[in-house]
């Protein structure tokens, strides 16, 4: 893909910092390790499968890259069924190679001037949180204005190991036990709380529907398109496979009329 390079990730350890997580550290050596340093930077893996079929391809988020030591950190969210992601992590080892192709510099919330930052995630998104949090500037944003960051997650342990930066108040969405992802409301719910949503950046990231009430919920109320950024990273009840197929077909289509990558819109897609 234009601008991306494909590389191989040698696995040098699997941690499990947290219960809902299992976090693949690996080294890689990019032709530019620069790319590889902003915050919310995707890659799309290249999972193994069993002898005789063809890899399948997944989206992740880079949580960190050291471009001093070639190392770079994944976040897999462990679930209990048998996907290819889940088939693999269960097999990786120190020097699994896992091939993929990146970076994608995805959206970041950019301070504008007399706005704060208003961010709302689910599990899913908290690589790209924890990133985005990671590289935070209080000063570039309006001195005196606080943001705020919702997570919605069943693991408070998730939660706690988000950095908090000057400036920025975090709130933990917490599931009950038995509530099922995707379908709680409940980061839509705290969309809907903010009484002033012209006056933030919004950024938010996690299941395709309820992203699409919130897009929905801030475009009414008139937030501007250039302090509106959401993606759906995954949609209940479609497997990851399904919605690959329709990103690829949808890239297809725009390549077909001369255009790139960069004109891909999550929001648009057919699915």
């Amino acid at each position: 893909m234009q601008g991306m390079e494909r590389i191989e990730m040698r696995v040098v350890r699997v941690d499990r910092p947290v219960p809902s997580v299992a976090r693949v550290i690996g080294h890689i050596a990019p032709q530019d390790p620069a790319a590889w340093t902003p915050p919310n930077q995707a890659i799309r893996i290249a999972v193994a499968q069993p002898e005789g079929q063809r890899p399948v391809m997944r989206v992740y988020t880079v949580r960190r890259f050291d471009p001093a030591t070639g190392l770079l950190e994944i976040d897999f969210i462990l679930h209990g069924d048998d996907s290819p992601a889940m088939r693999w992590l269960h097999d990786a080892r120190p020097g699994t190679l896992l091939p993929m192709i990146g970076p994608r510099q995805h959206v970041v919330p950019l301070p504008v001037e007399g706005k704060r930052a208003a961010i709302f995630a689910d599990e899913t998104a908290i690589p790209a949180v924890w990133a985005i949090l990671n590289a935070w500037t209080p000063e570039a944003w309006t001195q005196g204005l606080e943001s705020d960051v919702w997570i919605e997650t069943a693991d408070p342990a998730a939660f706690d190991e988000l950095p908090r930066p000057e400036g920025v108040n975090l709130h933990l969405l917490l599931r009950a036990e038995g509530e099922p992802a995707g379908a709680t409301g409940h980061l839509a719910a705290a969309a809907r709380t903010i009484s002033d949503p012209g006056a933030c950046v919004i950024w938010a990231a996690g299941e395709r529907q309820e992203m699409r009430r919130i897009r929905e919920h801030f475009r009414a109320a008139g937030v501007p398109r250039d302090q509106l950024q959401v993606v759906g990273y995954w949609k209940l009840g479609i497997s990851g496979t399904e919605l690959d197929r329709v990103r690829l077909a949808e890239y297809a289509a725009l390549l077909a009329k001369g255009r790139t990558l960069a004109d891909l819109s999550d929001d648009e897609l057919p699915i």
